[in-house]
């Protein structure tokens, strides 16, 4: 029997500097902490990475870390805001998917060409049966 190691995550916590660079800290126990820095947030992941890989004497891929990217409340309430209307825009999307087909389905079983149906439906003759086939 194989016994399956869970593998270790690791929070790295990313705050801007007074040179705009991104400082990581990532805490592994008490008086063990793998600390980096990078331009930017990519730069800053891959030290990071490397940094506690070095620190844990193992390879860069046997362990998971987690950011938590220091902001102020300010920024943080914009990016809550964008991702609530980005999902609600996703959810609006699916909706207009949804009516788009019932709308070409019915324009069809009404026994219109893709063309006139297309037409009204301001689509390509092309789109219609595209959203007719899914």
């Amino acid at each position: 029997m194989v016994e399956v190691m869970a593998r270790r995550s690791y929070v790295a916590r990313y705050e801007r500097d007074e040179n705009n660079y991104w400082s990581v800290v990532v805490e592994v126990a008490p008086k063990r902490t793998a600390i980096s820095d990078g331009q930017t947030l990519p730069k800053a992941r891959k030290r990071i990475r490397q940094a506690l890989a070095l620190l844990l004497d193992a390879p860069e891929e046997s362990f998971d870390i987690v950011d938590d990217v220091v902001l102020p409340a300010p920024v943080r309430r914009a990016i809550r805001s964008y991702e609530t209307t980005k999902e609600q825009a996703e959810a609006k999307a699916r909706e207009v998917e949804t009516t788009q087909r019932a709308a070409a389905k019915a324009l069809e079983q009404h026994g219109l060409s893709l063309r006139d149906a297309g037409e009204i439906l301001g689509l390509t003759g092309a789109r219609v049966q595209q959203v007719l086939a899914r």
